[in-house]
């Protein structure tokens, strides 16, 4: 049976035209091999196809995009995952700010009702008259506050990930390098 699928194809594309085959190698060989597809950055498969192809004489530039291609499809996944996890992060830290700040204005308008049951409602609106110098402090405060969280978040987003920080768990990785047929 003939393999018609082009060299460009995707490895999706290509999957269907590959037959899984059990080869029995020596040990020196396998990790003659294991070694050249770790260099490559390929997966065993993909490397005993390219260096069978290449030793029936296949020209070295014509597998050279094959390699690539699935090199740049397995990296392209594990930062993809990397993207939605730190997106996840991301939704999840802010929803903790919100939780603690519904939880802080909960606290305070508690303690206003507590001081001062009868004015409580005048004491908590704040005026959008320019003349009442108390609110116009108090928005002023809270635009500063606004101004100064954002320059900090802004600083933290510039910053590099910690090297240390490993987003991809092993199984999501073992199953997408599991997955090379």
């Amino acid at each position: 049976m003939t393999d018609n699928t082009p060299p460009s194809a995707s490895r999706k594309a290509r999957y269907g035209a590959t037959r899984r085959t059990h080869v029995s190698i020596t040990h020196l060989a396998y990790d003659q091999i294991q070694e050249w597809a770790d260099e490559q950055g390929v997966s065993f498969s993909a490397a005993i196809e390219s260096l069978a192809l290449i030793g029936l004489g296949q020209e070295t530039a014509e597998l050279l995009p094959l390699l690539i291609s699935g090199l740049m499809e397995r990296l392209l996944a594990r930062q993809f995952n990397r993207f939605a996890k730190l997106l996840s992060l991301a939704a999840l830290s802010a929803e903790e700010a919100n939780v603690k700040m519904d939880t802080l204005l909960l606290n305070l308008i508690r303690q206003e009702a507590a001081a001062d049951p009868a004015r409580f409602v005048a004491n908590m609106i704040v005026s959008s008259d320019p003349q009442d110098r108390t609110a116009v402090q108090i928005r002023k405060l809270r635009d500063d506050m606004k101004r100064k969280a954002q320059a900090a978040s802004l600083k933290r987003l510039k910053q590099k990930l910690p090297p240390d920080e490993k987003l991809i768990t092993q199984t999501e990785t073992g199953a997408a390098e599991g997955d090379d047929g």
